[in-house]
């Protein structure tokens, strides 16, 4: 425990009496303060200086901050606080260590002369301070020796704990890694297979929507169009779940299937609610309803709101590795023949096979009679066979379309 010296008259000392007179303070206040800076300097490295904090010495001696602050300036006035904020006496008043302490105390016993030594004679005071000094000798090199020794155990046996705790450490350090490596591995495997389960789940899902969105579109383009004039059809989370079903039930998730539906309502004035039924009430079709059930598709298709009057079937391709190409064949078509005539010369007809013949692919269109046949034999084959040539200019090519007829 370090201690400081409360110097003899300290609560009375003169100084202090002209700093209370001085900040008209009283002098209790003055003692707290001057007693608190003792205390600072006591524990200040190096000792006797102090950190002026007036607000802090306010609040530890309950007194106000800008009182604290005038005793201060007075101690700086009448040099009890150096301009380094030193206590001035601290060097006369107390001891640098406690060893210095403990020294002055020694020093001051062995100044204590008693009586009876007064008695002894020089000689034997020279005799006895001999022996002593031998005594204190001999004692202090045996206090080393025994110290050096237990130093030297002391440092061997913390060499041997640091070196054992050091191997400890390093083998714990690597059976971690390993660890870690390893469930780093296993997490790694799970991850990965997770992720490209995902991945896969995701683009999935994706899919879908896109041609959900697409059906929708459809829908919009060919029926809503009629109904509500600048109002097109939303999908909700119960349509989209209808309409996948759909889909996969009843078009055969076959994008032409669903676009002929449409055109069959759009062609249907009882599904636009421009013609009364049976029982003189009008009705009018709307997306949730053509999409509720397999029965209102059935319904539709087999011409219950048509009077048995469909537009005529679009073409179709029973080669699913020339589904794309067929498709832009029919938009080239289209763009060149105008979408009417498409319909009129192509309705009804289908791509059923493909065939390799010498260098290139040979593709059998279906016709829906003899005279159909003749017609775009004349008119339309050498655009057929052009437009095929270059949608599958990267893919099987096709060198040419034969014309064939059912029977």
């Amino acid at each position: 425990m370090d201690w400081y010296r409360a110097y003899h008259g300290m609560p009375q000392d003169a100084k202090l009496k002209v700093v209370a007179h001085r900040t008209k303070q009283p002098m209790a206040s003055v003692v707290a303060v001057w007693v608190h800076l003792l205390d600072m300097a006591s524990q200040h490295n190096p000792r006797g200086n102090v950190v002026i904090d007036a607000e802090l010495i306010a609040v530890m001696q309950n007194l106000e901050t800008d009182d604290v602050t005038r005793i201060i300036n007075a101690f700086y006035e009448k040099n009890l606080l150096t301009p380094e904020n030193r206590l001035t006496n601290w060097d006369k008043r107390q001891y640098t260590t406690s060893t210095d302490r403990m020294k002055k105390h020694r020093d001051t016993k062995k100044r204590g002369v008693t009586r009876s030594d007064a008695d002894v004679t020089p000689c034997d005071t020279v005799k006895r301070e001999e022996t002593k000094k031998q005594t204190d000798t001999d004692y202090r090199e045996q206090i080393a020796d025994t110290e050096g020794r237990n130093a030297d155990t002391r440092v061997d046996a913390e060499a041997e704990k640091e070196q054992k705790t050091n191997s400890n450490t390093k083998q714990k350090t690597h059976t971690e890694k390993r660890e870690r490596e390893r469930e780093k591995q296993e997490s790694g495997g799970k991850l990965s297979d997770q992720n490209q389960s995902q991945t896969e789940s995701q683009r999935e899902s994706k899919k879908e929507n896109e041609i959900l969105q697409q059906m929708l579109d459809i829908w919009n383009e060919l029926v809503q169009s009629k109904l509500t004039r600048g109002q097109k059809a939303k999908l909700t989370e119960q349509r989209k779940e209808l309409l996948a079903k759909r889909w996969i039930e009843d078009f055969n998730q076959d994008i032409r299937a669903w676009r002929y539906y449409c055109e069959i309502i759009a062609s249907s004035q009882f599904c636009l609610g421009k013609r009364e039924g049976k029982e003189g009430k009008a009705w009018t079709i709307d997306f949730s309803w053509a999409i509720a059930s397999p029965d209102n598709v059935a319904r539709i298709m087999e011409g219950g709101f048509s009077g048995g009057s469909h537009p005529p079937k679009p073409p179709a391709c029973n080669v699913p590795e020339l589904q794309l190409a067929w498709d832009t064949v029919l938009e080239l078509f289209e763009h060149k023949h105008s979408k009417p005539t498409c319909r009129s010369w192509l309705s009804n007809t289908v791509i059923t096979r493909m065939q390799r013949i010498c260098d290139g692919n040979v593709v059998t269109l279906l016709c829906p009679s003899k005279f159909a046949r003749d017609w775009i034999n004349q008119h339309y084959l050498a655009d057929l066979n052009r437009w095929f040539a270059e949608a599958t200019k990267n893919s099987s090519r096709v060198t040419g379309v034969e014309l064939i007829v059912e029977g």
